[in-house]
């Protein structure tokens, strides 16, 4: 039995290399793969201030790339990095 397909087209940040794009596109649709996400609202949703998209996405993109692989990301690690953004906020306010 063939399976049907869709054809879809996404448009990719410039950063993002096709390949790459690629690569997370048939992992994402794979069952051999599992992944957790995290949204810019869950770490806005760790302050009280307010916190502008671009500095949520800032905060995702450190814990993505200097997490600690055997503790994974969690709250306590989200709320480590906001306080480190409150701590930049306040100096830069000084």
């Amino acid at each position: 039995m063939t399976l049907g397909m869709k054809k879809i087209m996404i448009e990719i940040p410039d950063r993002i290399s096709k390949e790459t794009a690629q690569y997370e596109i048939d992992r994402a649709f794979s069952t051999d793969w599992i992944s957790l996400h995290w949204h810019i609202s869950d770490v806005q949703g760790c302050t009280k201030v307010h916190m502008s998209d671009e500095d949520a996405r800032d905060i995702l993109e450190e814990l993505d790339g200097r997490h600690d692989a055997s503790q994974g990301i969690n709250w306590d690690t989200i709320n480590y990095y906001v306080e480190r953004w409150h701590e930049d906020q306040e100096e830069e306010a000084a």
